[in-house]
């Protein structure tokens, strides 16, 4: 009797190891997660849900070879909101618990340009990236130029230097913790009023293709990354 028990016992823990390396494939293999966090921008204000940045950038992947699974946590309008998400919302919260599988595109500051202290916006996304790094998160920082209310703005309180310290702000943070970097969100769009709105800020369908195609091979590297934690 005390035999059998015994070879009973070897034979569910052996299922039980058997089971347990299972789920772990299954956990390595589940698609990768990808969280944007960001403004009108990435979240593609006017455009139709089937057009959208990430519509498209799912679509791009998935023909490149790489499903992933796309998570858009919503409009944040500056930067301060961003961190507010990560820091206290119960979705960022669940990120940083289980920041395994997951990398974050993080499009954050073109609300902040003119608006805040530069200072201000260079603190917020400095902790953003931080929280995310202490996680080894997988990020890719994206930039912004000195775009529309902006631009329009910067004499009034900004020093003559103000645009490019802003643009600059991105590539410094990203270097400091070690994330990747696509220094404008809308390069190839601005100059083109066919690829923006109305509002000659915000792109359009046709816009959103060209971005998400010419910022797809650093995606690609992004989740390259997932591997390399």
């Amino acid at each position: 009797m005390t035999k059998v028990r015994a070879v009973s016992l070897a034979v569910l823990a052996a299922l039980s190891a058997m089971l347990g390396l299972a789920g772990n494939l299954d956990a390595e293999d589940a698609p990768p997660t990808i969280v944007t966090l960001g403004d009108s921008y990435i979240n593609s204000y006017g455009v139709a849900a089937t057009e959208t940045f990430a519509a498209r950038l799912k679509s791009e992947l998935n023909a490149a070879g790489h499903p992933v699974t796309i998570v858009e946590v919503g409009y944040m309008a500056t930067s301060k909101r961003g961190l507010a998400w990560l820091a206290e919302s119960k979705d960022g919260l669940d990120l940083q618990a289980s920041p395994a599988n997951h990398v974050v595109i993080v499009e954050l500051g073109q609300n902040d340009c003119a608006r805040i202290d530069l200072d201000h916006t260079r603190a917020n996304l400095d902790q953003i990236l931080g929280l995310l790094a202490q996680k080894r998160v997988p990020v890719l920082v994206v930039g912004t130029a000195a775009y529309g209310y902006c631009s329009s703005n910067l004499s009034a309180g900004h020093g003559a230097d103000y645009a490019e310290s802003f643009s600059k702000m991105f590539s410094e943070l990203a270097t400091k913790h070690g994330d990747l970097l696509y220094a404008d969100f809308k390069e190839g769009v601005t100059g083109h009023p066919e690829l923006l709105q109305a509002d000659n800020d915000h792109p359009n369908a046709a816009g959103d293709a060209i971005i998400v195609r010419k910022m797809l091979p650093m995606v690609e590297a992004l989740l390259a990354r997932v591997q390399l934690r």
